[in-house]
């Protein structure tokens, strides 16, 4: 039995996925600090309601010979959004301000770092109703 496909584990996991590319995204806006004309990015905000409904996968790769696995990936469902409330601008005309985007990283880590616990507890709670 895979107990991701269970609803609470799947909700975490779910969640999961969105804080791991929200800090792909935010790592990606730290990086660009200093281009010329860039402006942040972020993720749309996170709707529990919508958990799961995508949850059939897709093929992901091109097979250039027959031999060759074609893999599956979940596709994403996170979207980027190009953030508008830019109130600083750098003569370059970037727009990323680090000091937000180091508190959004450190909000990230500390829902990541909940989301595990939660996880782990789930987890410990279920070993435990089965009595093992």
């Amino acid at each position: 039995m895979d107990i991701g496909k269970l609803g609470m584990f799947a909700n975490l996991k779910e969640k999961m996925d969105w804080l791991t590319q929200r800090q792909e995204v935010i790592a990606q806006n730290i990086a660009n600090s200093d281009t010329p004309h860039y402006r942040a990015n972020d993720l749309k905000e996170f709707d529990p309601k919508n958990i799961g409904r995508d949850r059939q996968f897709i093929l992901a790769m091109q097979a250039t010979t027959p031999g060759h696995s074609q893999g599956l990936h979940k596709p994403q469902n996170f979207k980027d959004e190009e953030v508008r409330k830019n109130y600083e601008v750098a003569p370059g005309k970037n727009a990323v301000i680090l000091e937000e985007q180091m508190v959004k990283m450190n909000e990230n880590q500390v829902d990541y770092q909940t989301m595990t616990r939660l996880y782990a507890k789930q987890k410990s709670m279920f070993i435990t109703a089965l009595g093992r």
